[in-house]
């Protein structure tokens, strides 16, 4: 093999392996823009309401069946307008269906409560209490875009009284 012929094949990889590398820090970039912004819709979408979400699905489904359908331009006001009457009404059955959940959730508690002695009643409402404060900070959470850290400390706090289970302690993929 000729010197000259050596020398082409080294230039020939070295090209080779630059294009490879020029691709492979591309995509990366590319894919880590794409998650990263991926979780910035995740945390706003933490952040909007009912309503808001209602709409966002409503244009949703508008434009799947503009095109799905091919709506003309004097459909897409009516079918919008059932598609939203309707969605009205589903909402306002969430809303009904959530009050009630909650309503059988403090009802099932005060079931419990009424078998309890009075040092389970105190632990039992200390745990009610508990929940409902890590319900709380991860809802703030989720309103200040979920980036803090140290949310596992806020939540996740051992309990203090001697009956407090592993389980309540530490979150399963950690413990």
């Amino acid at each position: 093999m000729s010197a000259k012929s050596k020398f082409s094949a080294v230039v020939i990889l070295a090209v080779v392996f630059t294009i490879g590398g020029l691709f492979g820090v591309g995509g990366t970039v590319a894919y880590l823009k794409q998650t990263r912004g991926n979780r910035v819709d995740r945390s706003a979408r933490t952040e909007r309401s009912p309503r808001d979400i209602y709409r966002f699905q409503v244009d949703r489904m508008m434009e799947r069946l503009e095109k799905s359908l091919s709506l003309t331009e004097s459909q897409v006001p009516l079918v919008r307008a059932e598609v939203t009457k309707f969605g009205d009404v589903m909402l306002e059955v969430h809303e009904s269906m959530r009050q009630r959940f909650h309503a059988l959730v403090e009802e099932r508690s005060l079931a419990i409560e009424s078998h309890l002695n009075e040092e389970q009643l105190a632990a039992f409402r200390e745990d009610r209490k508990k929940h409902r404060d890590r319900d709380k900070a991860i809802r703030e959470w989720r309103k200040d875009g979920g980036k803090d850290g140290a949310m596992l400390d806020r939540i996740w706090k051992p309990s203090s009284s001697p009956s407090a289970s592993r389980e309540r302690m530490c979150r399963k993929d950690t413990c």
